[in-house]
């Protein structure tokens, strides 16, 4: 008998979170919205939503709350998860607003989710009935676009935070509710972001792209919003009109000094200008005020990179004219530290950070020390969840590794072949092909009669190759590869 009972109590309980999950499919919240640990990089989603807790206006707030608390389900930290919650619902009572109650619907069904998960239906029944009146009371009278408006809206920004390949999602959200509210502050920001971003993915900019107009509007909606001036500053830059840029990137800086997400884009501008010292002054100060920060510790590593560079100019031209180097060698080998250290820290506070790592791989072997840059190498093609531009531009580095620190062309070859072989249109295999065919010419020219050139020359024109690059627009393309990496973090 008492099996028996045991036996049904575990049927009726079943159907009982069967039947809460039937309801629970119909609402519009984080669990609803396509995400999962397969497609969700956790680590980097969180440091973004940290840094906008702890920067941006509290009206944000129960929005990264919301995120949190799902990230959390995630890593199946649930405890965490009902705790971001309640954040999130304490924060969204102090706003005052009169779509507070259709922004409560995606905290509730959060909860309802959360506790379908713990296994406690009865508490998830509760709060899946606390969604559904609030779903009647809105559709009973003239503000049901509200709900719309609002699960659009929340559903963008958190796809907008989540980044990577749910942008063009964020963006599909974001133009939904403006239809609902085309004169939203915050949503033009928002999706002219989306747009800026979506553009900057492959890099191959356009200067004339559609994010320039919209973050116009933006900025004329909202002037006191710096982000969208210092990406409108970078638009300028893109167009040839820095001088206009310039005057938006420090009026933008003076408005928020102390915002790192900021200064971030106003590193990139004055680095992009040639004021590399002037960059690292600016990432200097974010990572003072945010130490921690892997993103402002592998910015600090590009811009040294770039110092480097110019030093290494300086000084040939200084040999050419028969004056001393001892203090630029100097330079250039604390330079090279430099970078390190940063690349080292970005790596360090993001374990999974793709793009820092191949960064410090390159410093590596150009301080000489090729065992731990080829360890890195390995590590990272080891990794999970690394996209195709990145193994591109992974093999990229290493070939150039291969080419220029080992002397090995062979290898070299080989790492180029692997990213022109990845067909997404970036400027990693725009460089890959070029080095190949640098390298089929010189071979060519030094032993015509032997085939390994023309070989090489026609596996970069196979596969309709000339379709695939058509789209490559020479003034779009950035000079150094990092700045590809920039709207991917």
């Amino acid at each position: 008998m008492y099996r028996n009972n045991l036996a049904c109590f575990f049927v009726s309980s079943e159907i009982l979170k069967n039947s809460l999950k039937g309801r629970l499919i119909r609402t519009r919240c984080h669990f609803t919205w396509n995400l999962s640990n397969k497609d969700v990089d956790i680590e980097k989603v969180e440091d973004r939503i940290y840094e906008q807790i702890q920067f941006l206006p509290a009206i944000h707030k129960y929005r990264m709350y919301n995120l949190m608390a799902f990230t959390n389900y995630l890593k199946e930290d649930y405890e965490e998860s009902i705790a971001y919650l309640e954040k999130a619902e304490e924060q969204i009572s102090e706003i005052e607003s009169d779509n507070t109650e259709a922004r409560k619907t995606i905290i509730y069904a959060n909860y309802a989710w959360m506790f379908y998960h713990k296994n406690q239906v009865i508490k998830g029944f509760t709060y899946a009935k606390k969604v559904q009146e609030i779903y009647k009371v809105f559709e009973c009278t003239d503000k049901q676009n509200v709900l719309l408006f609002e699960a659009y809206s929340e559903e963008g920004f958190s796809l907008l935070t989540v980044h990577g390949r749910h942008t063009e999602r964020a963006k599909d959200c974001l133009q939904r509710a403006l239809e609902l509210d085309p004169e939203n502050v915050e949503l033009n920001s928002s999706y002219a972001i989306s747009v800026y971003r979506l553009e900057g993915f492959n890099c191959l900019k356009n200067p004339l792209d559609e994010s320039f107009l919209l973050l116009q509007k933006a900025a004329k909606l909202n002037p006191k919003d710096t982000v969208i001036k210092v990406l409108l500053g970078l638009k300028y830059q893109d167009m040839n009109e820095s001088k206009k840029g310039l005057v938006l990137i420090e009026e933008a800086l003076r408005e928020t000094p102390e915002l790192p997400y900021l200064l971030r884009y106003v590193a990139k501008f004055y680095r992009r200008e040639g004021m590399t010292d002037e960059a690292i002054l600016v990432l200097s100060e974010a990572t003072r005020i945010n130490p921690t920060s892997s993103h402002l510790h592998h910015q600090l590593g590009i811009c040294f990179k770039k110092k480097i560079n110019a030093l290494k100019n300086c000084s040939k031209i200084a040999k050419l004219q028969f004056q001393p180097t001892d203090n630029l060698t100097e330079e250039i080998s604390d330079t090279v530290s430099r970078a390190i250290f940063h690349l080292e820290m970005a790596v360090k506070y993001k374990k999974t950070f793709v793009v820092a790592y191949i960064a410090l791989a390159g410093m590596y072997g150009r301080n000489n020390q090729y065992e731990k840059a080829e360890e890195i190498f390995h590590k990272v093609l080891e990794m999970d969840k690394v996209t195709l531009e990145e193994k591109q531009e992974l093999h990229l580095i290493w070939g150039q590794h291969e080419l220029c620190r080992r002397r090995c062309q062979t290898e070299a070859i080989k790492h180029f072949k692997e990213v022109i072989k990845i067909k997404s249109l970036t400027v990693f295999r725009k460089f890959a092909m070029d080095h190949c065919e640098k390298i089929a010419k010189e071979m060519i020219s030094k032993r015509p009669t032997e085939k390994a050139g023309f070989k090489l020359l026609n596996f970069i024109h196979q596969d309709d190759q000339e379709n695939i690059t058509e789209g490559f627009n020479n003034q779009g393309i950035q000079t150094e590869q990092e700045e590809c990496q920039e709207e991917k973090e």
